[in-house]
C-alpha cells in the first residue's frame, strides 16, 4: 500500500517555510512540523549523509511506513522529515542493523509524538 498523492508536499517554498521551524531531534533524525491547517508529508535523506543509494532508498522507506502506519494525528500538519547524522562511519557506507532498527525506534517516537 502506497501513500496517497496528495499527502507529498512538492512546493520548494512550502518545505522551506517548514524547514526554518525548529525540529524535534533525536540521534539520527530531525523532524519539521507546521501546523496551519494543511497536511502532507516530505522526506529528505541527502547523499552526504548516507552514500550508497541502497541505503537511502531503505531510510526512505521506513520513514513512509512509520508515517503511513502511524495513528493520525488530531490536527492537521505540515512534515518534513530529514536525516541529520552521517551513517556507516565505520562500515564503509553501508546501513549496519543496528542504525536501522535506530532509526526505525526513533521513527516510531516521532508517529506517537503526533
Amino acid at each position: 500500500m502506497s501513500l496517497p498523492r496528495s499527502t507529498s508536499l512538492s512546493d520548494p517554498g512550502v518545505i522551506r517555510q517548514i524547514l526554518a521551524q525548529k525540529p524535534k531531534t533525536s540521534k539520527y533524525l530531525a523532524a519539521h512540523h507546521l501546523f496551519n491547517g494543511d497536511s502532507g508529508f516530505a522526506l529528505t535523506v541527502p547523499k552526504k549523509l548516507a552514500k550508497r543509494a541502497v541505503d537511502r532508498n531503505r531510510i526512505k522507506r521506513l520513514m513512509r511506513e512509520v508515517y503511513r502506519t502511524s495513528p493520525n494525528s488530531p490536527a492537521p500538519q505540515l512534515l518534513v522529515l530529514r536525516l541529520r547524522k552521517k551513517i556507516g562511519d565505520k562500515t564503509k557506507n553501508k546501513l549496519r542493523e543496528s542504525e536501522r532498527k535506530e532509526i526505525r525506534s526513533e521513527l516510531i517516537g516521532f508517529a506517537l509524538q503526533k
